[in-house]
């Protein structure tokens, strides 16, 4: 075998293991955020939130709860605006578990009968009026999820997490887009 076709499967390999990574078995997974900023350590939704990018405003006027966005596979686009800039590519490893899949909505904690669970919770909170807000007081109160996993636009192939809660961050060097 010649070193060039050795250095092509082990590319292949690499690109295979980069996209199927998503499943890490026992439950975990990794998500994927690109970044103009070089030095992330730690992803707080707080600091996310003064400052939305471009791809992000819109999601925010939907729901002004701070929340940092994530992809599921390696190299995924955004539905709207296709390729997100940034040099900076990081990824965080979460359980399955702690991510609430709100357009299944499987507890149905959107419905209304969970309004008066959520007045016990946050009896003056803007969740009675914003049913993403009530949706995520109720999942991270009484079940402990971190945040919600959906499909962008309903496409089932496109798959997005938005976090609410603080997560440790890893850089990887490599370009999230070939």
């Amino acid at each position: 075998m010649s070193s060039e076709s050795r250095y092509l499967i082990e590319d292949w390999r690499e690109f295979l293991k980069e996209g199927v990574d998503i499943d890490l078995g026992e439950g975990e997974m990794y998500l994927y955020h690109v970044s103009s900023v070089p030095t992330i350590e730690v992803f707080d939704p707080a600091i996310a939130g003064r400052s939305p990018q471009f791809y992000t405003k819109q999601e925010y006027r939907t729901w002004s709860r701070p929340r940092v966005f994530f992809f599921t596979k390696w190299g995924q686009k955004d539905l709207t605006i296709g390729q997100i800039g940034g040099g900076s590519v990081y990824r965080v490893k979460l359980k399955k578990s702690e991510l609430y899949p709100i357009y299944k909505d499987p507890l149905r904690l959107s419905y209304p009968e969970m309004k008066e669970k959520y007045k016990e919770i946050d009896p003056h909170g803007f969740g009675m009026f914003n049913t993403w807000e009530r949706v995520a007081v109720l999942a991270e109160k009484l079940h402990g999820y971190k945040g919600f996993i959906y499909p962008q636009g309903n496409n089932p192939d496109n798959i997005i997490v938005s976090l609410w809660q603080k997560v440790p961050a890893e850089k990887i060097d490599k370009p999230f887009y070939k």
